[in-house]
């Protein structure tokens, strides 16, 4: 790029950044006309408008590149170097990085920070300084991202329900309801614990398949441990664990205030436990289920005027992720936890707060927000089926399927998942197709021996292949062919011999790898044998031939394959399926 064009592109750079600063200014002053008006109207009338009083003040822009630089290396330290006003050489986004950030480093491509300083010197948290952590930043580089993102907001939004709640002490009236997703923060005290968590009917309310999020503490104590008991005895496996780091950018007092703890290291996380109940497949049912389109961290600062209160964020990532429509929160507050398309199930004392809320139209309370009934939820479940095509789901769209993230295919599977175990069968004219076992894929493959072979002409394998007989086989020698099919198997085809008497019968081996099974062995050497060993055809491998039908068992027995008379029936292949695996993959 030559001087010029990269002198534009920095002019152009810093015009977007003054237009910035300049709409900031305009929203401030904007702001405080607002706030003035109001203490006029408060002061001046008797009886002030308070619908108008109510209303949301016009909401500030988002911060702009330069009001968050990166921090210094230390308050404390005096070796920072003066930053380079102007460097021609620079590529536009160099330059702009280094206009962005104060430690920028061009020629090593890095941010230079000591984080843990900070924290001593000057008590700030290091994920304060995480870029993209707000909801509303996220995959600024990633415009497919952000995309995706945005369809399934407003596919979930345009498929929910009116929220609804009820009374704690109302919980067992939702039986015999079940819920695709229930969401938990217990109120642990002095008279609720961990027995009288256990205790709550989430057995019976629970959908199969559903999931389960349980928020259990910072990990200092035994909340970790006991969460997954609990999540154990109502039927839930614990699948994954999602992390909420909080930031102290605003409530930082300095070094050396942290609340004390017994803990060896600062607690600035809280945990919440995510359990599966039934089977779902990931590259399967995504009807059900999308995967990866967040991350198991959440970094929030937190609310200042409820300490207790969770990320807001955990119900995008739930609705994100799981597409069941039936959402249910348990122990939720009045102030932060109604939301459309969920019924919550209040705390204790908050059902009177939810009241005063409403009356006063507060922001915090959706609109057309009710009490839970049965009646009324009878008729949503019915809408919500409708939607989903006789399913309570989101409803998935082509865009939204294109852009989001896909599982990835196992190395050896073929799609629809389940391990498989197969077997081959080989004969000549007039025999009996033999069928052996497959192994492990790391164990050695079963071999048949020449001994084994000539002695008898049965032998016995698991009852559900059936005994099967084999004859003698006496071997030649054939030409190698080389053939690519399907994407991930390759075919390679070595020459043998079958026959009988003086006639030999040209066949061919197949060694067949990359594909679901276990490699399998017949031939008349001993198991120490090599295979093909000194270019001579011995006998025949076929490792890892398989088959899956999504949990199905497929046998194939007594395929025939002609002869140079038609009359040979060979090659028995015997296939069966490990069925569904057991758990979230």
């Amino acid at each position: 790029m030559s001087v010029v064009a990269q002198n534009k592109a920095s002019d152009v750079l810093s015009s977007a950044q003054n237009l910035l600063e300049s709409h900031t200014k305009l929203i401030s002053r904007v702001r405080q006309a607002q706030r003035n008006h109001r203490r006029q109207l408060r002061t001046l009338l008797p009886s002030p408008p308070s619908d108008l009083l109510n209303l949301p003040l016009i909401p500030s822009p988002l911060p702009s590149p330069s009001s968050s630089p990166s921090p210094p290396i230390s308050p404390l330290s005096t070796e920072l170097q003066p930053k380079p006003i102007h460097r021609p050489d620079l590529p536009p986004a160099k330059r702009a990085r280094l206009a962005r950030y104060t430690n920028y480093v061009p020629e090593e491509e890095t941010i230079r920070n000591d984080y843990s300083q900070r924290y001593v010197d000057g008590g700030e948290w290091p994920q304060n300084w995480v870029l993209g952590a707000e909801p509303e930043r996220r995959f600024e580089e990633y415009p497919k991202q952000q995309r995706l993102l945005s369809l399934k907001k407003e596919s979930v939004d345009n498929h929910a329900v009116p929220s609804s709640y009820l009374p704690f002490q109302q919980l067992t009236t939702l039986n015999p309801y079940k819920f695709d997703v229930i969401l938990l923060d217990p109120p642990f005290s002095s008279s609720f614990g961990w027995d009288e968590l256990q205790g709550l009917p989430i057995p019976s309310l629970a959908a199969d398949p559903s999931f389960i999020f349980m928020w259990v503490g910072s990990g200092a104590g035994e909340g970790l441990e006991r969460g997954r008991e609990v999540l154990a005895k109502w039927n839930y496996r614990r699948c994954e664990d999602v992390v909420w780091v909080k930031t102290n950018a605003s409530s930082n007092r300095g070094p050396g205030t942290d609340p004390p703890t017994t803990s060896l290291l600062t607690r600035t996380k809280q945990h919440c436990l995510m359990g599966i109940k039934g089977t779902v497949r990931r590259s399967t049912d995504s009807w059900f289920v999308h995967c990866n389109v967040d991350t198991d961290v959440i970094i929030w600062e937190g609310d200042p005027d409820d300490p207790t209160r969770k990320p807001p964020e955990m119900y995008t990532l739930i609705e994100n992720f799981c597409l069941g429509t039936r959402r249910l929160e348990i122990f939720g507050r009045a102030r932060s936890s109604l939301r459309r398309g969920w019924v919550t199930v209040l705390a204790e004392g908050e059902e009177e707060r939810v009241q005063e809320l409403i009356r006063e139209r507060a922001v915090c309370v959706p609109e057309n927000v009710r009490q839970w009934e049965k009646e009324s939820w009878d008729e949503t479940v019915k809408q919500l089926a409708s939607i989903g095509g006789g399913k309570c789901v989101v409803p998935n769209t082509s865009e939204i399927e294109t852009l989001r993230p896909k599982s990835p295919v196992r190395v050896g599977l073929m799609p629809g998942g389940g391990g498989v175990s197969g077997g081959v069968g080989v004969a000549t004219s007039g025999g009996v197709a033999l069928s052996v076992p497959g192994t492990t894929r790391n164990g050695r493959p079963p071999v048949v021996t020449s001994n084994q072979a000539g002695v008898a002409n049965q032998l016995a394998v698991p009852p559900m292949m059936g005994p099967m007989g084999i004859g003698a086989m006496p071997m030649g020698v054939g030409m190698p062919v080389e053939m690519g099919g399907w994407p991930g198997m390759n075919m390679n085809m070595a020459g043998m011999g079958m026959g009988m008497g003086n006639m030999a019968m040209p066949m061919m081996g197949v060694n067949i790898d990359s594909m679901a099974g276990a490699p399998m062995w017949v031939g008349p050497e001993a198991a120490e044998g090599g295979m093909w060993e000194g270019g001579m055809g011995d006998g025949m491998i076929m490792n890892g031939m398989g088959m899956t039908m999504g949990g199905m068992g497929m046998s194939m027995g007594n395929v025939g394959m002609g002869n140079m008379m038609g009359s040979m029936n060979g090659m028995g292949m015997n296939q069966w399926n490990h069925g569904p695996y057991d758990g979230f993959q």
